[in-house]
């Protein structure tokens, strides 16, 4: 009697195992492909004005960017899955040496974030979005600084992250002082004796 107990249990284990196995693979043998089911992609890329070519990251050896220069993002965010999704929420984190130019969506200007949604992405669809910003004050920077861009996408229940970065370089300031107040002196002293004599010389007197 005991062993046909333990045959009728391990047949109807067996075929709980069949039924989940035809109905949902991933419960019935332990594992889980993330990747599977990953429908939202965000990718993030950066570029001088420059130059037509967009990077995942510019190192300092390349490129590295000073005050007054423009510097570009762009944001593609896309739908790996295979059924529509809507109501996507991006957000991108801006670095606060930046002074926005043009962009997608709404500027948080004390948490320095551009954020926009895009109604519907289509399976397989993908769409580009451009940043243009130009550097500010990098007077305040000690050094050569390391910039990363972090730029966010949450759609159907799920986010995905990407970042970009660049370097800005110290801005040097003008040196002044009292060498430069006497050089402004000695020629405004030389002008205005120009001066004086020009009108002698035309007004004979």
């Amino acid at each position: 009697m005991e062993h046909k107990i333990i045959n009728i249990s391990l047949a109807l284990g067996a075929m709980a195992v069949l039924f989940l196995s035809l109905f949902n693979p991933t419960k019935a043998f332990g594992y889980n492909d993330s990747n599977s089911t990953k429908t939202i992609s965000i990718d993030k890329k950066v570029r001088s004005i420059d130059d037509s070519q967009y990077y995942d990251n510019i190192e300092s050896s390349k490129k590295t960017f000073y005050e007054k220069d423009v510097v570009e993002f762009q944001v593609e965010v896309k739908n790996i899955g295979t059924e529509v999704v809507y109501n996507v929420n991006v957000k991108d984190m801006l670095p606060k040496y930046l002074s926005l130019i043009f962009y997608p969506g709404k500027f948080n200007s004390d948490q320095y974030i551009v954020e926009w949604n895009i109604d519907k992405l289509e399976a397989n669809e993908g769409k580009k979005y451009l940043i243009r910003a130009k550097i500010n004050d990098s007077t305040k920077l000690n050094v050569s600084t390391k910039q990363t861009n972090k730029a966010e996408a949450c759609g159907a229940g799920q986010c995905d992250v990407d970042t970009a970065s660049y370097f800005i370089g110290k801005a040097t300031v003008p040196a002044t002082g009292a060498s430069d107040i006497a050089v402004k002196t000695i020629l405004v002293t030389l002008l205005a004796a120009g001066g004086f004599s020009l009108r002698k010389f035309v007004r004979e007197y």
